[in-house]
């Protein structure tokens, strides 16, 4: 077990992605750190993947850009859905695959302000559980903590 996170982190150190499997989810994702997001990386993963490409963030950092929880009601599962965004400054419509690799990049930035995301957007977020992987064993949990012990910011791109 340890020397499979010792891999996964050392991917994410080469800007590779990995594959987490959940058993609690029955599923698995692809991942790679949201710092390290490109266009060619999106669309990689939307080839290979073909699922919801999502940006899992520490829950803190989604309350600081002011991005409500989707209402439980409209979830099928206990996966943490945000409110999907765009970055205001995309250069065409926000769904192309440059766009949403500006979108995260734009996210992650400290700098970023609640104003500077429009809503609803293109690019679908989910939120760690404060206690991550002991809270909640899932990949939004996982690929946070992982990210975070490669040293990196701690939020990644996860597809399905």
């Amino acid at each position: 077990m340890f020397s499979r996170v010792r891999q996964a982190i050392k991917a994410f150190n080469e800007r590779r992605f990995v594959i987490i499997f959940s058993e609690n989810e029955n599923e698995a994702d692809l991942a790679i750190p949201a710092q390290e997001i490109t266009a060619q990386a999106i669309i990689f993963a939307a080839r290979v993947a073909s699922g919801l490409l999502c940006l899992a963030l520490p829950r803190r950092r989604l309350k600081e850009l002011e991005i409500d929880a989707l209402p439980s009601r409209y979830r099928a599962t206990d996966t943490p859905f945000y409110s999907p965004v765009d970055a205001k400054e995309v250069e065409h419509s926000g769904v192309s695959a440059k766009d949403r690799a500006f979108t995260i990049r734009k996210v992650i930035d400290p700098n970023t302000k609640a104003e500077d995301l429009a809503r609803p957007g293109h690019v679908m977020l989910l939120g760690a559980h404060p206690d991550g992987l002991i809270g909640r064993n899932g990949h939004t949990e996982a690929v946070v903590e992982l990210c975070r012990l490669a040293g990196l910011y701690p939020g990644g791109v996860l597809c399905e």
